[in-house]
């Protein structure tokens, strides 16, 4: 019988479950499972992100181009859409210690590894701002937005969102049990305009929480059978968020609450009527590394090439940068990303039987 020192798997399981740190049995063997619709909607995600970045002032230009750069800002939204709800699915089934542990393998080894590219580009003069070695702790323990310290990668904003997220919702869950979940997005935004009011500047992580709520409330309406009364607080709760961001963020604000109130209508839709696409759902399955690489990889190569007196010449450069940053995440995923992962299924219940120890003493 597999043992921690001193301790059988049993009576692991029961120490782990007492400090709030697993599930229970069943808890420990369902992992995430891949949805496929989901999966597509990511790719689509990724993709606006891709050429919200890659296009203005390549291929469009003028008005047209600031109406292309605010797909970035779209593909964002989604990707906090479907945080939302996947995560808040997850929590149904998985307490708060293997929760925390698989986001932490699944998020921080690829990132670090994206820090260290920019890090070492950076000190060998690749084009590439070297910063402080504060700079780069902060970045490195996701706290650059509490220092005041920049990002190293201006794609390292979403991320800091993100995890905060995760590590509210999982306490979130954990202490209150999924109750007052439609009071929590109306008192970000309350908290939000307060903050507004005093220091005439709002605050981005309260800008952009209630969107995660969005997502949370169409993975209530699904498990409703799509119940009439559900989706009007889906539609509450969009309007809600939508309104939160055009009213406190400067970039894009009218742009992000159509993202908002659109995303929340396609992937509801999409999950009534369980539509994917195997190109796409590739695309949604290496989407972590390709933000985080898109723009590294793609700028350099486009960068590289130069501005192309054709359209068909600055088509194919386009496509180039997005195939090879495609590629390199494609890499990151299966040599890093999923092992990550794999690890983490072997040693969770080691990792949680010593956090155990720890949070019992």
């Amino acid at each position: 019988m597999l043992r921690f020192p001193g301790l059988s798997v049993p009576i692991a399981h029961a120490v782990v479950a007492n400090a709030g740190f697993a599930g229970g049995p069943a808890a420990v063997a369902q992992r995430g499972e891949r949805i496929a619709t989901l999966d597509f909607f990511r790719g689509i995600a990724i993709l606006m992100v891709i050429c919200g970045h890659f296009l203005p002032q390549r291929l469009v230009f003028g008005d047209l181009a600031a109406s292309f750069a605010t797909m970035g800002r779209g593909g964002v939204i989604v990707f906090f859409l479907l945080s939302g709800y996947l995560i808040f699915k997850s929590l149904q089934s998985c307490n708060i210690g293997p929760f925390l542990c698989r986001r932490f393998f699944k998020i921080f080894p690829a990132y670090w590894l994206n820090l260290l590219v920019f890090f070492v580009a950076g000190q060998l003069g690749f084009g590439l701002a070297s910063h402080s070695n504060a700079t780069y702790l902060a970045n490195f323990t996701m706290l650059s937005d509490l220092f005041r310290l920049p990002n190293v990668s201006n794609v390292y904003w979403t991320l800091l969102i993100e995890v905060k997220f995760y590590l509210f919702i999982a306490l979130y869950s954990h202490f209150l049990k999924n109750r007052f979940v439609l009071a929590v997005p109306v008192l970000f935004t309350l908290a939000n305009a307060a903050m507004f009011l005093l220091r005439g500047q709002a605050s981005q992580l309260l800008t952009y929480f209630p969107v995660f709520f969005v997502g949370i409330q169409v993975f209530l309406a699904e498990k409703s059978d799509w119940a009439g009364g559900s989706l009007l607080r889906l539609a509450l709760i969009a309007l809600l968020a939508g309104l939160n961001v055009a009213l406190f963020d400067g970039i894009y604000p009218l742009w992000s609450m159509a993202y908002i109130l659109g995303g929340a209508a396609a992937m509801a839709g999409l999950l009534q009527f369980g539509f994917s696409m195997a190109l796409l759902a590739f695309f949604g399955k290496v989407s972590y590394s390709n933000y985080l690489y898109h723009t590294l990889v793609g700028y350099s190569l486009l960068d590289w090439i130069g501005r192309q007196q054709t359209f068909a010449g600055n088509l194919i450069a386009i496509v180039g940068a997005a195939v090879l940053s495609t590629w390199v995440a494609y890499l990151s995923y299966i040599l890093v990303e999923l092992p990550a992962v794999r690890f983490c299924k072997t040693h969770e219940l080691r990792f949680l039987g010593r956090l155990s120890r720890v949070w019992t003493r």
